[in-house]
């Protein structure tokens, strides 16, 4: 009888044992990466009364089994269920990590401070020293660091300290790459004008400072030919680098080959307060050659075709003749200064290149009628445009500027129409043929024209009063004027004040005439007329873009075969020896185009080429991210994203040998194999860590309350033995009443 009631207690104990791990389960159905265990039971002994025999031939008996007593029931185990997977949480942090395992099980690895443990619990967070921790322990994660290069390093694990002070910001590049895309207008206003359709390209040095390349595009010539000039080059506060520099322009953007055009950048610059007589002074100022005399000093006036033409051409009934556009003319000046007689006058034609053309009469003789390219001061040559008064009156009745005409005689049309000149018409001809600056308001000038239509129309001059300053353009008898009657011959030497005088602008930067110092080879023109000046880029800084005619593609830029040109940044001249932060810009202009888009220019220039080399400032830290094998990534407002570590992760040879101790931790046992202090990369087996995702207790609650229900049946039925055993007990003690 007391087997029985030993026999129930040990029932009682076991049953209260699978009650406990029952409960702990259930307890933890909610605990992120738990893992369920369940129990065994053993029989505990048997006591043995009688021993089995086998059986005897000779006696003909067959054998007995032996008779056995059980002793009752132990706790022989409990076994986790490490390898079945829990349920995903989304939790969207990218530091909540869910291990996906695909064939065996793994772990993170985590250090208490004292030694590494092993946890499937993947709620992580970055501490304020920048470790990626537990969030419950602060255990640090462990895995890989990045090397030198920039490649993970699977060398024995340590601690991930992913927000350290290096990995706050991310370094800057510099820009090595640029493109130059879209649609230049011929009809475009700004292509055809003399500061040039703009384009600029931001690029970074190597600390990641970013500055402004200008460049204007300007027409300059027919049958697509344009120019890319570079006009300065702009620091992050608007302020020209160029500026007050050794470098060129042309150092950077150009060719000696004068393959630019002169972009106008005269609104970049602001005269100082009260120069204004300084730079005079110093335009007109005579250069005297070293070791030479005042008398040999020289200004040098330079007039662009434009103003030749203006002042000098000349046109007949079939055609006008004029200097060709880009040409101009260098007329030099000895001894300014001197008496009228000791004077020398030179003149030089220059053609588009910015060269001397030797034989000034192979350009200039077709292109004037009346012998206007001859022999003049102490011969050398000169352009003369021989004028008569009955040249601008032909030229006025061409225009119709004739207006408010009277008969002569009504009744008789070939007398003709007379016209009364205005103020301006009667100071025209003052200047011209009888002397500048007079007054002509109280004069009257009539102009009376017979056969208008003709080839040949006649004109007669009255001028009234007789005593009139303007009486001379009269013909003695107030007859019909003749071809010849009032010439006027004009030469350059008669408009100097419309040339422009060349002033170094190292001279303009040494007297500090504007606020900031001008580009050392931008050419600065002074106007001695009305002192009016005007700053442009050399003809050499800039290439010739060519654009085919048949379909406005680019055919080349700067020479035959190139769609390219290079920012030659490296040849910037830094002051003090400070190292060069620049890197050359190759700029691709290959899908430039040129097209009719309704006058309107779209050009534009950017950084890179679309695979790199556009060129980072200096980025901050504001993401982090985690892949599938465990890498973490930081993001950095520069749009770079480094590699920061990896996560590694343990496997066991028998992941249920593991020990809990606890904190969703494990500890290697014996019998479940050791951690080699490396780990293995979590995809090697085609596993994968899950970011954003949590992995939820592996508990199944409906299997859990079954085994309750039978746990409690098997308590209730142990207590029922003992109940049993006792009154049966009771009984015996009752005989003997």
């Amino acid at each position: 009888m007391m087997r029985a009631l030993y026999s129930s207690v040990a029932g009682l104990k076991t049953h209260q044992t699978k009650m406990d791990v029952i409960g702990n389960n259930i307890a933890n159905v909610n605990t992120v990466g738990f893992k369920s265990s369940r129990t065994t039971f053993a029989t505990m002994m048997y006591q043995t009364t009688s021993f089995a025999s086998g059986a005897n031939a000779q006696t003909g008996k067959g054998g007995v089994n032996a008779k056995q007593i059980g002793l009752g029931t132990t706790f022989a185990s409990t076994a986790i269920d490490i390898d079945t997977g829990g349920a995903s949480e989304s939790t969207g942090k990218a530091f909540d990590l869910k291990l996906s395992d695909k064939n065996s099980t793994s772990f993170y690895i985590v250090n208490t401070g004292t030694e590494n443990v092993f946890t499937r619990a993947g709620a992580f967070y970055v501490d304020g020293a920048g470790n990626l921790c537990m969030e419950s322990t602060g255990y640090m994660v462990m895995g890989w660091q990045v090397d030198a290069n920039g490649n993970i390093r699977k060398d024995t694990v340590s601690p991930l300290k992913i927000m350290s002070a290096q990995n706050q910001s991310s370094q800057p590049e510099y820009t090595t790459k640029g493109r130059c895309t879209g649609i230049l207008d011929d009809n475009s206003s700004n292509v055809n004008s003399d500061t040039g359709y703009a384009m600029n390209l931001k690029f970074y040095d190597n600390l990641g400072y970013a500055y402004t390349a200008r460049f204007a595009a300007q027409k300059t010539g027919k049958d697509g030919e344009y120019t890319i000039n570079l006009t300065d080059i702009l620091d992050e506060n608007g302020k020209s680098i160029i500026s007050g520099s050794d470098t060129r322009l042309s150092d950077l953007f150009g060719t000696d080959n004068a393959q630019g055009s002169n972009v106008y950048i005269t609104d970049n610059y602001i005269m100082a307060s009260g120069m204004a007589g300084a730079l005079k002074r110093l335009a007109m100022t005579p250069v005297i050659p070293d070791g030479g005399q005042a008398t040999d000093g020289t200004l040098t006036y330079t007039f662009p075709a434009s103003v030749v033409n203006q002042y000098l051409s000349y046109s007949d009934d079939t055609a006008k003749y004029a200097m060709p556009d880009g040409y101009s003319v260098k007329y030099t000046v000895t001894n300014p200064e001197g008496a009228e007689g000791d004077r020398k006058y030179t003149m030089t034609l220059i053609d588009a290149s910015g060269r001397e053309v030797e034989d000034p009469s192979t350009v200039l003789d077709a292109n004037w009628l009346k012998e206007t390219f001859q022999p003049g001061t102490n011969g050398n040559m000169e352009i003369v445009k021989k004028e008569t008064m009955l040249d601008s009156l032909k030229e006025w009745l061409d225009a119709g500027d004739f207006q408010n005409g009277t008969a002569v005689d009504p009744a008789d049309p070939n007398k003709g129409t007379s016209y009364e000149l205005n103020t301006t018409q009667m100071q025209q001809l003052a200047d011209k043929f009888v002397g500048e600056n007079i007054n002509v308001a109280n004069s009257k000038v009539t102009v009376t024209i017979t056969n208008p239509g003709s080839s040949e129309p006649g004109f007669a001059v009255t001028v009234e009063p007789q005593n009139s300053p303007l009486a001379t353009l009269a013909g003695a008898d107030n007859t019909a004027l003749a071809d010849g009657v009032h010439t006027k011959e004009s030469t350059l030497l008669d408009y100097l004040g419309y040339g422009y005088v060349s002033v170094k602008a190292k001279d303009i930067n040494d007297k500090d005439i504007f606020t900031t110092d001008l580009p050392l080879d931008a050419e600065f023109r002074y106007y001695p007329g009305d002192g009016h000046y005007e700053i442009v880029t050399p003809a050499t800084d800039g290439f010739k873009a060519q654009f085919s005619t048949s379909d406005g593609s680019l055919t080349y830029i700067g020479q035959q075969g190139s769609t390219t040109q290079t920012l030659r940044m490296s040849n910037f001249k830094m002051e003090g020896g400070v190292a060069n932060p620049f890197s050359d810009i190759q700029i691709d202009f290959s899908t430039l185009k040129n097209l009719s888009n309704g006058g309107s220019s779209t050009a534009a220039m950017s950084a890179g080429d679309g695979d790199g080399g556009e060129g980072k400032k200096v980025g901050t830290l504001i993401g982090l991210s985690v892949n599938q094998s465990g890498m973490i990534y930081g993001s950095y407002s520069n749009g770079n994203t480094t590699l920061l570590g990896q996560i590694a992760v343990a496997r066991f040879g028998n992941a249920s040998g593991l020990e809990s101790i606890g904190d969703n931790c494990y500890r290697t046992t014996m019998n479940s194999g050791e951690f080699d202090g490396i780990g293995v990369e979590m995809d090697s087996d085609g596993s994968t860590i899950d970011s954003g995702t949590l992995e939820m207790s592996n508990v199944d609650l409906a299997n859990e309350f079954t085994q309750m229900i039978t746990t409690q049946r098997g308590y209730q039925a142990n207590s029922r033995v003992i109940s049993t055993s006792d009154s049966i007990l009771e009984e015996l003690v009752n005989l003997k009443r």
